[in-house]
């Protein structure tokens, strides 16, 4: 009797204990559901009965959820396309007539998009994504082939479906349909342009997109589009300073260059200065890809494409626009010791080049060494240990110049003095660090 008693004991809380998993599981499930409804996710089907989904159905939920509708709406724009060249091979239908059936099935995609919204966000996204497609490309069609639109009128109908295209991406949450929408702003003048000489209509096209970008970026915290957007941007300036760059254009350029550089900078560190967020590496890479970009592009604004007139005075001028960035930096960011050197290190790379390129000879010798001797002295009052590092580095190259390139340039009394020079400070400086190795290798609030 007692065994019985306990068989019945353990299966009464076996059961309790079944029916509050059952419960727990099913609010599980209904706080799921209200999370997708919020984020503007469409909810996955969750057996509640099975709390851990097997592999197959796992697999069987990326295909049939994620992955079918991408694969099916590019399958569908190919045979769009291939109906349509067929058609214009053979020339069943009128110019008029290809136009008006791709907006059609634009119009069509986008009707099916807004009515399966509610219910089928997910697929209605990428429905939006493929309507959106077919009218910038049957608007490119009708403007570059047959010559149906100004362009004005094309500008602005591609500049509405860009504003749509993002409004739309706020809307759905969904960072594919904005993404869509870059790749479509930023096509759009290269799409329309091939009648159009227009670089400052280029640029303020392109700088108007940005801001779009960079808003949604800071608004959706979808940082990897002002990543996108900045890389773009300076790949169109620098190609254009490459191949149609002309003294005439120097103020377009100027004021675009300048516009371009502050507005990514102001991007890369938004969530720092608005929400007092610390910067990640994604930041702080977006920071120091920004600067580099902006010098390459000053280099052949300032440069007029003769590289070699500019180029001390362009590098010494972009050192100096780096000096303050990081001053203020210092100031404002107190926290972001990776920012401070990165860009103290940017800084410094830029006034050793500046050197090379502002004198020559004996004197670049001399300057480097003084600029080294000042920067190890500056890590030891900060108590800093990468202005030390890149004094040493910085003698290092030094000594290689002065023993690759200067060995057959200077005079017997220059190479005397240099290696003299350089020899000694080696020394004072392997001293310093016997001396108070201690105090600089076991220091913890030694910064690096």
């Amino acid at each position: 009797m007692k065994e019985e008693e306990k068989i019945k004991q353990l299966q009464k809380q076996l059961d309790e204990l079944a029916s509050e998993m059952q419960q727990q599981q099913s609010k599980l499930f209904d706080l799921q559901k209200e999370l997708s409804r919020l984020q503007g996710i469409e909810p996955e089907s969750i057996n509640r009965s099975s709390p851990k989904p097997t592999k197959n159905f796992r697999l069987e939920n990326f295909i049939g959820l994620r992955l079918m509708h991408f694969v099916g709406i590019v399958v569908l724009v190919i045979g769009l396309s291939i109906g349509v060249k067929y058609a214009i091979d053979q020339e069943l239908i009128s110019e008029v007539m290809r136009i008006t059936l791709a907006y059609i099935a634009g119009s069509v995609l986008f009707f099916l998009s807004w009515r399966l919204k509610k219910k089928y966000q997910l697929f209605s996204a990428i429905l939006f994504s493929g309507a959106m497609a077919s009218l910038y490309f049957t608007t490119y069609a009708a403007f570059v082939y047959y010559g149906f639109y100004r362009f004005e009128l094309t500008f602005l109908l591609m500049a509405v479906f860009t504003v749509c295209t993002c409004y739309e991406a706020i809307r759905y949450n969904r960072q594919e349909i904005a993404v869509l929408g870059m790749v479509g702003a930023y096509g759009i003048p290269f799409l329309i342009s091939g009648n159009v000489e227009r670089l400052d209509l280029f640029f303020t096209y392109i700088l108007i997109i940005n801001f779009g970008v960079v808003f949604l970026s800071f608004k959706k915290k979808w940082k990897v589009m002002g990543q996108m957007a900045l890389f773009i941007t300076w790949i169109l300036f620098i190609l254009w300073g490459f191949t149609r760059y002309e003294e005439k254009n120097f103020n377009t350029g100027l004021i675009f260059l300048a516009a371009f550089y502050a507005l990514f900078t102001i991007n890369a560190l938004a969530y720092r200065l608005v929400r007092s967020e610390s910067l990640t590496a994604g930041d702080i890479q977006q920071v120091l890809t920004n600067n580099i970009a902006f010098y390459l592009s000053a280099l052949i604004v300032f440069s007029y494409g003769r590289f070699e007139d500019h180029l001390a005075s362009t590098t010494g001028g972009i050192a100096l626009i780096l000096l303050v960035f990081a001053y203020f930096s210092y100031l404002l960011f107190r926290s972001e010791n990776i920012l401070q050197q990165s860009l103290a290190m940017q800084t410094v790379v830029l006034i050793t080049m500046f050197i090379g390129f502002h004198w020559n000879g004996f004197i670049v010798t001399l300057l480097w060494v003084a600029f080294a001797i000042l920067l190890f002295g500056w890590g030891i009052f900060f108590r800093r240990s990468w202005p030390r590092l890149a004094s040493i580095l910085l003698m290092a190259v030094t000594l290689g110049k002065l023993m690759i390139f200067d060995a057959t340039k200077f005079t017997t009394v220059q190479k005397i003095i240099a290696y003299i020079i350089i020899g000694t400070l080696l020394l004072i400086l392997s001293f310093y660090y016997q001396k108070f190795k201690q105090s600089l290798f076991e220091n913890k609030n030694e910064i690096k």
